[in-house]
């Protein structure tokens, strides 16, 4: 009903506004009027007011009423006029009569009968207007008194009017929402008989909401209503709350170690849900194992917001609104502290403001990321609270979760606010961004020393702060610029950035880094990217490669050329025997022996010829059946063999025999020393049986067991008494090193 009364009262302002249809009111008193010289049955406030006017002047037919207030002696009459949209600024009443008029101080009696014309001065048209004469009757014309309105019973969605009338007559009533500047009018009068007390019921109100009456009468017969009553105020009943309230919460650890503070967040209820007003919120924690030391609490909060330090574990939370009618439907929440994680906030917050074109305030962001493990969004919440007076309470709004943008419209010109966002997964509460503004400026937050801080070949990095805005300088972004001719980088700044990166860019150019307010520049900062070595390492590589790859083959070549057609050779200048052997002025030795090569022939058991190959190769098993073939069985069976015409090698496999090159290395060498003879060596014989305890048999004809060992080719190199109980076998190294040769 209300709501569709607004609505016919604002279609009727609408068309009078669109008809130009202006309503006036002239009040003249006794004491006011004069009587025209020309005229004895005219009275006017003005004497240019009197004669017939000019003779153009139009008459035009106007809906007027006027009526007699005996009490104040005075006249008052009212008009409506359709205009083309100039109002009148002149108006005035001019009264005549019947008959003479002896005095106009007396002219106003209830007896008399007078016609009221309007004179109207058009400035904007330059003419004069004069309405056509009403006849009043005074008597008729009587204003009645102002009655007294009363306000005394009320319900949920109505009040009842109450007042008294003396007389017979028809009253009306208005009524309004008490912070409301529009009356609505009442669709029935009322009719009232004599000294009657008049009730009226106002129905279809607002749950809990104070309207405000008034009541005008007019005489049963009469013309003119009464002047309004003065305006009377109640309130009407509350109900309990309808929905519970919206409820987020968020989880931070303290200290000290098993609890945790519960932050809890809702959202005032509507009217229309709150049943009235929401005297203040009941709140209940229970934890879910109960414990001797841990129990549940239950408080009342008058805020939106509360704080509750809980115990490690489980719990529960309900949220109730109450009022003055009863407790509403409860929210109730599970909570598992423990499982609490890191929730994203929104990004890139900003505040504009197009004041006066609209008042209010545009707040713009950016949904946050949500990684798969997190719940998403299910909606966001605008709250925004005054910055210079935080008593008053905080204010919010709810957005869906694909809505990136709100309008805040409850807010004063002069004052400037905290505007946070946040968003809600399910019922956790993420962080919020907060940003301060105002209607005037919107966002009271600029940008700063904007900088360059890191140059690279294809990036550059720029830094900046925020500080509060100072002066009245009102922007809708801020930007930053890297601008090289018909080229151009632009990156949008957010309060929650501090720094970017630019990236893609030309190495060794020279750039302009700019800082956009809109689009006006505050700064412009020339930077350059760094010289790219790409280009040169890429232009000198391949000569590189190839220079490498040149020397590489030449290095190879020449290798394999002196190996295929300057084969080493070896040389007697390399060994100490081939020099001694060439040395003209060598000393001379009563007796020399040569080596022959037919020595290293070998005959076996069964008269075949075997190899004695000396060659470079380490082979520490061959070393070992040498040392114990030659150097162990060698003194056991030499004699027995000597006298049974068998070849002294025949104890050694008839394989090629190799004498180890390490081994001839190792052992100590003698190359200074000629080959001995074999007197010499048959002394060395008999001083090391003397020594050693005689290892050898004793020998019958020494001489012919020498002469039998040299013919086995045995005398290769000096055979000496070893630590290891064995012979020390003596040779040339350099001629071992130096050759391989192999004897047949």
């Amino acid at each position: 009903m209300d709501i569709w009364s607004l609505k016919l009262q604002l279609a009727t302002w609408t068309a009078m506004r669109l008809l130009c249809v202006f309503s006036h009111e002239a009040t003249v008193k006794e004491s006011d009027l004069k009587r025209c010289e020309d005229d004895q049955r005219v009275c006017v406030t003005d004497l240019r007011d009197c004669g017939p006017g000019e003779p153009a002047s139009p008459q035009e037919p106007l809906n007027m009423s006027c009526c007699y207030r005996m009490s104040h002696g005075s006249v008052t009459c009212e008009w409506t006029r359709e205009s083309n949209g100039r109002a009148e600024s002149d108006a005035s009443l001019i009264f005549s009569s019947d008959y003479t008029i002896d005095s106009c101080q007396g002219i106003f009696n209830p007896a008399a009968f007078l016609n009221v014309t309007v004179r109207i001065w058009d400035y904007a048209a330059g003419r004069e207007i004069r309405s056509r004469p009403l006849p009043v009757f005074l008597y008729d014309a009587v204003k009645p008194p102002r009655p007294v309105l009363s306000l005394r019973g009320s319900t949920e969605d109505s009040l009842v009017a109450s007042w008294r009338r003396s007389d017979d007559a028809v009253c009306r009533l208005r009524y309004r929402v008490h912070s409301a500047h529009s009356w609505i009018q009442a669709p029935d009068s009322v009719p009232a008989h004599g000294d009657q007390t008049l009730n009226y019921t106002i129905k279809d109100l607002l749950v809990s909401t104070v309207y405000s009456a008034a009541v005008a009468c007019t005489e049963e017969a009469g013309i003119c209503w009464s002047d309004w009553s003065e305006d009377v105020s109640a309130r009407t009943l509350d109900v309990a709350p309808s929905r519970p309230p919206e409820v987020c919460y968020s989880v931070e650890k303290t200290d000290s170690g098993g609890s945790f503070r519960l932050h809890l967040m809702w959202k005032e209820l509507a009217l229309r849900d709150a049943g009235g007003r929401v005297l203040g919120y009941q709140v209940s924690y229970e934890p879910a194992k109960k414990k001797k030391l841990q129990h549940g609490c239950i408080k009342n909060v008058t805020e939106v917001r509360t704080l509750l330090v809980v115990e490690e574990g489980n719990c529960s939370v309900t949220v109730a609104a109450y009022n003055a009618a009863g407790y509403g439907p409860a929210a109730r929440l599970s909570i598992e502290p423990q499982r609490w994680t890191a929730l994203p906030p929104v990004r890139h917050l900003w505040v504009s403001s197009s004041f006066p074109a609209t008042k209010g305030l545009r707040v713009q962001w950016q949904n946050p990321k949500v990684p798969p493990s997190i719940p998403p969004v299910s909606h966001l919440v605008v709250q925004w609270r005054s910055e210079t007076r935080p008593s008053n309470s905080t204010r919010w709004t709810a957005v869906d979760n694909v809505t990136t943008s709100a309008v805040i419209r409850e807010v004063d010109p002069d004052e400037s606010y905290l505007i946070s966002v946040f968003p809600v997964y399910n019922q956790q509460c993420g962080p919020p961004r907060s940003l301060p503004a105002s209607l005037q400026q919107g966002a009271l937050m600029e940008v700063v020393q904007l900088k360059v801080v890191g140059v690279t070949k294809t990036t550059v990095k720029v830094v900046w702060v925020w500080q509060r805005k100072a002066g009245p300088i009102r922007v809708h972004g801020y930007r930053a610029m890297l601008r090289k001719d018909s080229e151009s980088h632009t990156r949008a700044l957010w309060p929650n950035q501090w720094q970017l990166t630019f990236l893609r860019l030309n190495p060794n150019t020279e750039y302009s880094l700019l800082l956009l307010a809109d689009d006006t520049s505050r700064s412009i900062v020339p930077v350059r990217t760094d010289f790219d070595e790409v280009p040169a390492v890429a232009a000198a590589t391949p000569p590189l490669l190839l220079a490498v790859i040149v020397l590489i083959i030449f290095i190879l070549s020449r290798t394999l050329y002196k190996s295929y057609f300057f084969p080493h050779i070896s040389s007697p200048l390399g060994s100490s025997a081939g020099r001694w052997l060439m040395d003209p002025n060598r000393r001379t030795t009563p007796e020399r022996l040569v080596l022959d090569l037919e020595d290293f022939q070998v005959t076996g058991v069964l008269g075949e010829k075997s190899l004695i190959t000396v060659c470079p190769n380490s082979h520490k098993d061959l070393y070992e059946d040498l040392h114990q073939d030659i150097y162990q069985g060698f003194h056991k069976d030499l004699h027995k063999d000597l006298h049974q015409d068998v070849p002294l090698m025949s104890f050694v496999k008839p394989s090629a025999l190799c004498l180890v090159t390490e081994y001839v290395l190792a052992a100590p060498v003698s190359v200074e020393q000629p080959l001995v003879s074999p007197q010499s060596r048959r002394a060395d014989h008999r001083e090391e049986e003397v020594s050693e305890g005689g290892r050898f048999p004793p020998v019958e004809d020494e001489e012919a067991a020498l002469e039998e060992e040299t013919a086995a080719g045995l005398i290769l190199c000096d055979l000496a008494a070893s630590g290891r109980g064995g012979y020390r076998m003596t040779c040339e190294a350099e001629y071992v090193a130096n050759g391989c040769p192999t004897v047949v």
